[in-house]
């Protein structure tokens, strides 16, 4: 069943204004679902996961050097924004990162030389969500599960978004964005959802919004929506091979 399909998200899609793109990837059935899955939105924060990425990429499975270890932590965790123009520039800015996403199939992300404002779909995060996943992507398993750690550690106040009605002792991998631009605001939120019989990745942005408060609200009732319409199914299908012909691993 498609996630995005039901009444209830189609009943509160349509009580919303604003433009919201929604991208879903059950791993336990290896079908992907996408709501303006082409619809160009900026990234603000949710950029920090591609800058990590791109780092750890780059140094080809060696581990982060001390002095940076910190920094790469409060980037994902406190979504600190001095860090991440730290591991930004690391990166080789803009160029650097926008070569990782082309070698990562990432080709309706356009980094810019403001991070923040990047330009991405939802289609491309859940690309960017696969390499913290799959045994075969361009970032080994220690550096996988160093990213997917620090997700999953993000301090209390921003652990909302694509956690929103998902039960506490399932395992929730996240990183959220805010941004106030132009007339309205980007919310967005992406991550990894697993627990109950469910596996999944999520991404969920939204421009335009009204206020901040208004962004979240929308991001935490879309993504408890999809929770809720996600039947758990057997479990035993973690090693599932996909239709790229990737095989994912058990995390």
């Amino acid at each position: 069943m498609d996630p995005l399909d039901t009444p209830a998200v189609r009943g509160y899609l349509h009580s919303r204004i604003g433009d919201i793109a929604i991208g879903v990837e059950n791993l336990r059935t290896d079908k992907t679902y996408l709501r303006n899955g082409g619809a160009e939105q900026d990234t603000a924060s949710i950029i920090k996961v591609d800058i990590l990425e791109t780092l750890l990429y780059q140094l080809h499975g060696k581990p982060i050097p001390g002095a940076e270890l910190p920094t790469a932590v409060a980037m994902i965790e406190d979504s600190d924004n001095d860090d991440a123009t730290a591991l930004w520039d690391q990166d080789g800015g803009a160029p650097g990162v926008a070569a990782f996403d082309r070698r990562v199939g990432m080709r309706q992300t356009t980094p810019n030389v403001a991070w923040g404002l990047t330009t991405t779909t939802v289609g491309d995060q859940l690309k960017l969500l696969d390499e913290l996943l799959d045994k075969r992507a361009l970032i080994d398993s220690a550096a996988q599960r160093f990213a997917l750690g620090l997700m999953e550690s993000v301090t209390s106040s921003q652990a909302w978004g694509v956690s929103g009605g998902v039960p506490s002792r399932m395992s929730v991998a996240l990183k959220n964005g805010w941004l106030p631009f132009g007339d309205g605001w980007h919310v967005n939120s992406i991550g990894r959802i697993r627990g109950d019989g469910r596996w999944y990745l999520i991404a969920v942005m939204t421009s335009d919004d009204p206020s901040e408060a208004y962004g979240v609200d929308t991001v935490n009732a879309i993504s408890s929506r999809v929770w809720h319409s996600l039947a758990p199914l057997s479990r035993g299908v973690l090693g599932a091979r996909r239709a790229t012909g990737k095989t994912t691993a058990s995390r």
